[in-house]
C-alpha cells in the first residue's frame, strides 16, 4: 500500500488521499485566530516552497487529517505533522467565534477567536472529494 503522506523535502507534505499540500511545520508560536490569518499572509509574502496561495484550512480540510486510530503520540494525527494538538480552521460560527480541530480528541470545536491560542498549519490546493478519489485497481 502506498504511503498517504509524502514529505516533499521543501517544508511541505502532500496528502495523496485528498490532493492537498500542507505546511509540514506549524507556525513558530501558538496564537489567536486573527494572528493566524496574519501568519498565513506572511507565508504568502515569503513564498513558502515557491508558492503564494497558502491559506488557513477549513474544517473539512483539517478534519481530513484526523486518523481513525490514535498514534504513539496519543494523537489522531500522522506523526509526519509533529505533536501539536489543536489547530485553527478558517471556518467561523457567528460573531468572533472560530473553529479549531483538536487532534487529541479527534474532533471539531469552536471558541472565541481572541481568547485562546492554537497552532497554525497552512494548506494549498483543491481538496479531492471522496467521489473523486482514485479507486484501487481490481
Amino acid at each position: 500500500m502506498a504511503t498517504r503522506f509524502i514529505d516533499n523535502g521543501d517544508g511541505t507534505v502532500t496528502d495523496r488521499e485528498t490532493n492537498l499540500i500542507w505546511q509540514k511545520d506549524t507556525a513558530p508560536e501558538r496564537d489567536t485566530w486573527p494572528a493566524a490569518e496574519k501568519y498565513i499572509q506572511q507565508l504568502n509574502e515569503a513564498g513558502l516552497a515557491g508558492h503564494n496561495d497558502w491559506r488557513l484550512p477549513n474544517n473539512e480540510e483539517l478534519s481530513s487529517l484526523i486518523l481513525s486510530r490514535e498514534t504513539s503520540k496519543r494523537l489522531y494525527l500522522d506523526p509526519i505533522f509533529g505533536s501539536e494538538r489543536c489547530f485553527w480552521s478558517s471556518t467561523t460560527r457567528g460573531h468572533h467565534v472560530a473553529c479549531y480541530i483538536d487532534f487529541y480528541y479527534g474532533g471539531v470545536y469552536r471558541f472565541e477567536e481572541n481568547y485562546v491560542n492554537h497552532s497554525v498549519r497552512a494548506v494549498r490546493g483543491e481538496m479531492r472529494k471522496t467521489a473523486d478519489k482514485q479507486q484501487p485497481a481490481a
